[in-house]
């Protein structure tokens, strides 16, 4: 299994939109409306790296609003 974040910063006034059309995407556990310098902070879990880039470049990314992403994968958790 594969965990980790994807950042998210969306067009002015979408982010609602955005974060409820994220949490909709297979593979997402969750997705935050976040303060800083993101907008969004999403938690997924996928069975293989390849499904890492399927989420982002094909859900995540694809969501109309979505201005930037920023994908961290896990390397270890306690």
């Amino acid at each position: 299994m594969i965990t980790g974040y994807v950042f998210v910063n969306t067009e002015k006034g979408r982010t609602l939109d955005v974060v409820a059309n994220i949490g909709k995407i297979k593979g997402v556990k969750t997705a935050c409306v976040i303060t800083g310098t993101f907008d969004i902070v999403v938690t997924y879990e996928v069975e293989n790296i390849n499904d890492v880039g399927e989420m982002v470049a094909r859900g995540i990314d694809s969501v109309d609003g979505v201005a930037l992403t920023q994908t961290a994968i896990c390397v270890k958790c306690c």
